[in-house]
């Protein structure tokens, strides 16, 4: 016997089916619920997850730490995809979790809409003013919503052999100088010249 998701109806219940969790927090699942119907969302076209692996496994690439929240059509597969990141949420406030899962599936009202604008600047644009509305928010709490993204420091200082010139770097790796050369080119390959930090 198959244990369905929360929410999941089987189609002898003549009802639509429920969206596709793996790997997700059962705290999302009520407030994808509450959203999908609220914006009358074809539930069984979508995949939800709070893991970015799983996210990025969907997407065939790496998916950057920084997102609280991600919303893309899976053309292949037919579906609408949503990351809910928790890592980047905070979740001390108390309608934070539920902001980011409306706005995730607003991307998706909008994509089936046919707009496929993305954000102007998030937090101020016209989708948080949309979520504001939906969720019953404050654009403050909308924009509060994420905890502060975290810059790793520059690591390594690389320099040029030809002109000189000094990069920072986050990490290591192999490139030349554009610069000295408008592609890449061996002759000009970046050195470290200095180690940051520890």
């Amino acid at each position: 016997m198959r244990l369905r998701s929360m929410g999941e109806r089987s189609e002898a219940d003549g009802e639509q089916a429920a969206p596709r969790y793996e790997a997700c927090d059962p705290r999302v699942w009520p407030l994808v619920h509450v959203y999908v119907e609220r914006l009358r969302l074809p539930a069984a076209m979508l995949w939800v997850t709070t893991e970015r692996d799983v996210f990025g496994r969907w997407l065939g690439r790496r998916v950057p730490s920084a997102y609280g929240g991600a919303y893309v059509f899976l053309r292949r597969h037919g579906v609408h995809a949503v990351l809910i990141n928790l890592e980047r949420i905070d979740l001390d406030q108390p309608r934070a979790l539920e902001i980011v899962v409306a706005e995730e599936l607003v991307h998706m009202r909008d994509h089936l809409d046919g707009d496929h604008r993305r954000h102007a600047k998030h937090g101020h644009d016209r989708i948080a003013h949309r979520v504001a509305e939906l969720t019953g928010t404050t654009l403050e709490e909308v924009r509060s919503a994420l905890l502060p993204v975290t810059r790793r420091p520059y690591r390594y200082v690389y320099g040029c052999p030809g002109c000189g010139i000094r990069v920072p770097r986050k990490r290591r790796g192999t490139w030349s100088c554009s610069r000295c050369a408008p592609r890449f080119d061996p002759r000009f390959v970046l050195r470290i010249v200095e180690v940051l930090g520890d």
